[in-house]
């Protein structure tokens, strides 16, 4: 099952990117986690018929250009807030498409504000706060930049057929 999750994740995650920001990305499975003294992470948390943690790590060099892409203006006029704006409305976009593709259509589930999380301790931290491991890790190439994706799902739950 953490193969066709991972599937899910990554095929959700590419969609929303190329949709959402006009950046495609790739995956890339041989690299090792995110270098995080140059990134920043984006948290999203939700609870349904079961609940957990979506966390996207991407590099620092990637943000000026996901807003940019997103407001449709030149990267240096994007500001920090707006790079994390961008960040959280990105992810908030891939939870909310991942859940169904996951539980189905009919399920329904509530959804946090997503959070920014800067500084290498605090992403840190916030990856190994919980209880289990990831149900899915996707890795990508975006831009020639790094992103990581983690999925941690509290509990048992059933992929919808």
């Amino acid at each position: 099952m953490s193969e066709q999750l991972k599937e899910i994740l990554s095929r959700v995650a590419g969609e929303t990117l190329e949709k959402l920001a006009f950046m495609f990305s790739f995956p890339e499975d041989e690299r090792g986690t995110i270098i995080l003294d140059s990134a920043v992470a984006a948290t999203i948390s939700f609870v349904g018929p079961f609940s957990g943690t979506l966390v996207m790590t991407v590099s620092n060099q990637l943000l000026p250009e996901l807003a940019a892409n997103m407001l449709g203006v030149d990267d240096e006029e994007t500001t920090l807030d707006q790079q994390h704006d961008a960040l959280k409305e990105t992810i908030n976009i891939i939870c909310g498409n991942l859940l169904p593709a996951i539980a189905g259509k009919e399920v329904v589930f509530n959804i946090d504000a997503p959070v920014i999380i800067a500084g290498v301790e605090a992403i840190k931290k916030v990856i190994e706060d919980h209880d289990n491991k990831p149900a899915s890790i996707v890795k990508l190439n975006i831009e020639e930049s790094e992103c990581d994706l983690l999925l941690f799902i509290n509990g048992k739950f059933t992929l919808a057929s």
